[in-house]
């Protein structure tokens, strides 16, 4: 019975040059895994004149993956990365190594979170608060999927937390429609009731924040954190934006769900206008 066939490594690499061990095949002499070669022996010898050993302690590498494994990233992608083999990073993972070869340590080492390539799954949290945002103004399923070619069933699941990877293609497709649609109102009003029931976010809630792909951001307890400054400063900011926008005070009082006194508004708007502040205090008589 044959057994599989073992992939040769890639050209441009020591062990391409030097070959397996057990000689089931032989080592490349050609330009790229000789020089490739060359350039490993020199960082051995450098590393010898430095005291370092061939090898670097497993602790501190495997500190690191558990830290691009929570930011998402696969074993698998962290190993492409790397350009080390899975093996290299499940062996850490699972503790049958205590450490690993100085080179491949300090290439795991370089990975910085979250960094998807083309093929890889990435979490869906951005993808889902992004769809989230649109229901809060107006936006449903329907009109969504008229911007994404997604089927409305679809988009659904993905708003619900259905799902908690995707793909590249699916975070880019919906990511240019909220894009387009997240300037405009939406016709729903049941979708805004649902968002609002939820607690969902606006597009310009996420925008103040900026870390709406952030998965240990959590909006929920975000508000809170602010204090009541902090909190005028963002509204005023926000009424300033709708007004540059060309939005009325009624318009903006609208998009502000109506959190805030007409009176304030119009104020805020005024003073934007004429870069004047108003009298807060009146002064006794």
């Amino acid at each position: 019975m044959t057994g599989a066939t073992r992939k040769l490594p890639a050209h441009g690499t020591q062990y391409r040059y030097r070959g397996p061990v057990d000689r089931s095949w032989p080592g490349c002499r050609c330009a790229k895994c000789t020089h490739a070669n060359h350039v490993g022996g020199k960082a051995r010898r450098l590393a010898h004149l430095r005291g370092e050993g061939p090898l670097y302690p497993g602790a501190p590498v495997l500190e690191h993956i558990n830290k691009l494994y929570a930011s998402g990233m696969t074993y698998a992608l962290i190993a492409r990365r790397a350009q080390v083999s899975d093996a290299t990073i499940t062996n850490l993972v699972h503790g049958y190594t205590k450490s690993c070869k100085r080179d491949k340590a300090f290439r795991i080492l370089a990975v910085k979170p979250a960094d998807f390539d083309e093929l890889a799954l990435r979490p869906a949290v951005g993808t889902i608060r992004r769809l989230r945002a649109l229901y809060a103004i107006g936006h449903n399923p329907k009109t969504i999927s008229a911007v994404t070619g997604f089927d409305e069933t679809a988009i659904s699941h993905f708003a619900n937390d259905r799902y908690t990877v995707i793909t590249l293609a699916t975070e880019q497709r919906i990511g240019k429609a909220y894009r387009e649609l997240s300037a405009t109102q939406g016709p729903s009003e049941k979708a805004k009731k649902r968002a609002a029931s939820q607690g969902w976010r606006d597009p310009q809630w996420w925008e103040d924040y900026g870390r709406i792909d952030d998965p240990t951001f959590d909006p929920a307890t975000a508000d809170c954190e602010l204090n009541f400054h902090e909190r005028a400063k963002l509204r005023r900011e926000e009424i300033e934006h709708l007004a540059w926008c060309g939005h009325q005070p009624e318009q903006i009082l609208d998009r502000l769900n109506n959190e805030v006194s007409i009176a304030t508004v119009r104020s805020i708007v005024q003073e934007w206008r004429t870069g004047q502040k108003r009298q807060r205090k009146q002064v006794a008589a």
